[in-house]
C-alpha cells in the first residue's frame, strides 16, 4: 500500500502506544513473578530446614508455587498477546480504506405499484374482558 499522505493509510500511532503499554505491563508482571517465585522458594526452603517432610506435602508445595507466582506468568503472557493483537487489529483497521458499496450510491427506490399500495387494516379486538371479571374503566 502506498503512503500518499492519506490519514486512512497511515500506520496507527494509537496501536503502537497501546501495545507498548501492554508490553510494559507484561514486564512488570514478569518482574513480580520472579520476585514472588524467589520468595516462595525461600519460604519452602526454610520450612524444609525446620523439619517439615517433603513426603506427603507435595501437593501443598505445588499449591504454594501455583498460588504465589504462576498467575503472574500467565497474566504476563496474556499482556504480550494483547499487545500483539492490539497492534495488528489497529494496523489493519487504519490500513483498510472506507469502501462505499455501489448500492449505497443509488437513490432509494420508490414504492409504487399495486403490491406496495396495500394498506394493512388493524385487527379488531374480540377479547371480552368482562367474561374474565375485568371491566373497562369508564371515564
Amino acid at each position: 500500500m502506498e503512503m500518499d499522505g492519506n490519514p486512512i493509510t497511515k500506520p496507527s500511532k494509537k496501536g503502537t502506544i497501546l501495545s507498548a503499554v501492554f508490553y510494559a505491563l507484561a514486564a512488570v508482571l514478569l518482574i513480580t513473578a520472579f520476585v514472588s517465585l524467589a520468595a516462595c522458594h525461600q519460604n519452602i526452603s526454610r520450612q524444609l530446614e525446620q523439619g517439615v517432610p517433603v513426603q506427603g506435602n507435595e501437593l501443598a508445595i505445588v499449591n504454594l508455587y501455583l498460588t504465589s507466582c504462576v498467575q503472574y506468568f500467565a497474566f504476563a503472557v496474556a499482556m504480550v498477546f494483547c499487545g500483539k493483537a492490539v497492534r495488528r487489529v489497529l494496523a489493519i483497521h487504519s490500513e483498510a480504506p472506507v469502501q462505499v458499496a455501489p448500492y449505497m450510491l443509488n437513490p432509494p427506490a420508490e414504492a409504487t405499484g399495486p403490491d406496495y399500495a396495500e394498506e394493512v387494516e388493524p385487527e379488531e379486538d374480540d377479547t371480552d374482558f368482562e367474561a374474565w371479571g375485568f371491566r373497562e374503566k369508564e371515564e
